[in-house]
């Protein structure tokens, strides 16, 4: 009887139930208008009207599917940054096994679709300048950039020891990066002064440069 008794008071744990396609595809609607939205309006003009226009569901459709705008518009950031770093993998598993050629390739998947779009860099821009003050931005661009200058830095050594230099692979790794990310934010602001081509070519020059014995930064210094 005491055991029925403790079986029978025992809380249930909620069954989770797994979304529907219709909600898996209802999401991506709405995480692709946010994305849209912000690449117009940036990430503080977003409203959840413009975000439901976008995507030409009604306006209490959000609630359904996130807990609110910001938690809507938090994940469509990750979902572009995560879809910009798995152009950039396959790029370079496509690149083969040199790690300079691997160097090579994230540039030219920085600089063309589908790692690079209007929509891609607008939110790009976007993440980098509201980070500062948002907690939940600095966390997602933080953990984006140690992740990508870690593997960028373990090619810079590869590249490196295969050519018989020692070179600051983790100071390497973050001129490569923030070069990249200059330009990005160079050509959003003007995309005629900062021509993408010419982008990619500096960018490519710079690895060339980094990987040299007489300009690449020496280790220790």
């Amino acid at each position: 009887m005491e055991t029925a008794t403790r079986t029978s008071t025992r809380r249930r744990r909620p069954v989770r139930r797994k979304p529907s396609g219709i909600a898996i595809e209802r999401r991506q609607d709405l995480r692709d208008a946010a994305v849209r939205s912000i690449a117009k309006h940036g990430y503080a003009g977003v409203t959840v009207s413009m975000i439901c226009e976008e995507a030409g569901f009604s306006r209490g459709l959000i609630g359904h599917y996130f807990k609110g705008k910001d938690d809507l518009l938090l994940e469509a950031i990750r979902a572009m940054s995560m879809d910009v770093a798995r152009a950039n993998q396959a790029a370079v598993r496509a690149a083969g096994k040199d790690p300079r050629d691997r160097l090579h390739a994230v540039v030219r998947s920085s600089f063309s679709p589908p790692g690079f779009s209007a929509d891609q860099v607008a939110v790009w821009v976007a993440l980098v300048g509201s980070a500062r003050w948002s907690p939940s931005l600095r966390a997602i661009y933080r953990d984006l950039w140690r992740g990508y200058r870690a593997g960028i830095s373990k090619l810079m050594r590869q590249a490196a020891e295969q050519r018989g230099i020692a070179i600051d692979a983790e100071l390497a790794a973050l001129s490569f990066s923030q070069l990249i990310e200059g330009f990005w934010v160079g050509w959003a602001a003007d995309p005629v002064a900062v021509d993408r081509a010419r982008a990619e070519k500096a960018c490519h020059l710079l690895v060339d440069m980094l990987l040299s014995p007489a300009v690449g930064p020496q280790a220790g210094d």
